[in-house]
């Protein structure tokens, strides 16, 4: 005679097994993928691009503010307030520099233009950004500009 009781055994336990995979597959596949912008670089960078904005647009005879941020530098195009002489336009771009980096710690390199040419190419490099496109997609450009700026001083 054949013993049946070892092979039901077997067939219990490959049955269980197999249920416990199907059901840990079944919790895995049900977890819904995180939001956290956090955790993407280009969304950080811009809010955090965003935040300086504000900040520079506080100073007094700055109209609009554009900011850029690559790792720890912020590049900012200023519009300010039309019949202000160079020494007062250094003043606001000294006084931008500083608040900045007050705002924000994580920022120790800051490059402020005024000139109409610049600030409309960091406008169109942070609307790109803010649109979703990487930083990336703008190095070439953006090294120009940093290379064409003097870091400000406080």
């Amino acid at each position: 005679m054949i013993d049946l009781t070892g092979s039901r055994k077997l067939v219990l336990l490959v049955c269980l097994l197999i249920a416990a995979i199907l059901a840990a597959g079944c919790t895995a596949a049900a977890r819904k993928p995180e939001t956290n912008t956090n955790r993407n670089p280009v969304a950080q960078e811009n809010k955090q691009a965003q935040k300086l904005a504000r900040e520079a647009t506080r100073v007094e005879g700055v109209k609009s503010a554009y900011v850029v941020v690559s790792g720890n530098m912020a590049v900012v195009g200023l519009d300010i307030n039309k019949g202000i002489e160079s020494t007062e336009t250094n003043r606001i771009k000294s006084e931008v520099g500083r608040r900045l980096k007050n705002a924000d710690r994580q920022i120790n390199d800051v490059r402020v233009s005024t000139d109409a040419d610049t600030v409309t190419r960091i406008r169109k490099i942070s609307e790109g950004i803010s649109q979703g496109r990487p930083l990336t997609d703008f190095t070439k450009q953006l090294n120009e500009i940093v290379r064409r700026i003097a870091p400000t001083k406080e």
